[in-house]
């Protein structure tokens, strides 16, 4: 090999290692629990509003813990309009597609790979959900079997920090009482 196909070769493992593992400035880690929990009750009451599918989402400044933005699961009117998506559009129309590094979305249920794939596409600082795809599936969800986390790791570009199991317990009561239609 060269020195220019070497360094060529170097160059690229360089750029692909700083963005691969690419994190937001938000650490879920280092945000009281006491915070979490006031979020998802903010998205557990958004999900309030659909009895049959109570995906609620909220969106929250992560240093402030203000709201900044809310959705709940509109498929009625939409079938890309689930909880997250019509968080996602709310915020967009009041802050403009800027700042997702510095903002957490929290969820009643786990994000499927359609809404966990817009919310990476985002690079969004954060994801905090309830109930897992798992426990979704018991409440006689329809939803593709793929973990939030799976579709993170699929991603080579930003890697969304996850937290779940948040008020698991109240969220999972949300989906096992819901409204059957």
């Amino acid at each position: 090999m060269n020195r220019r196909k070497a360094l060529v070769c170097l160059c690229g493992i360089g750029l692909a290692s700083l963005t691969r593992g690419a994190l937001a400035k938000v650490n879920l880690s280092a945000i009281p629990m006491k915070s979490h929990e006031t979020a998802m009750r903010a998205a557990i009451a958004m999900a309030a509003q659909n009895t049959a599918y109570p995906f609620g989402a909220v969106i929250t400044n992560a240093s402030s813990g203000a709201i900044l933005a809310k959705g709940v699961n509109k498929t009625f009117e939409n079938p890309l309009l689930h909880g997250e998506i019509s968080c996602i559009n709310n915020y967009v129309s009041q802050y403009g597609n800027k700042n997702w590094a510095d903002v957490v979305l929290y969820t009643t249920g786990e994000p499927c790979p359609m809404c966990m794939s817009a919310l990476i596409w985002a690079r969004i600082g954060g994801v905090v959900y309830g109930s897992s795809i798992a426990s979704l599936k018991k409440a006689g969800i329809d939803i593709f079997t793929f973990t939030a986390k799976e579709i993170n790791q699929g991603s080579n570009f930003s890697q969304t920090q996850l937290l779940g199991g948040i008020l698991e317990t109240e969220c999972n009561a949300l989906f096992m009482n819901r409204k059957r239609t």
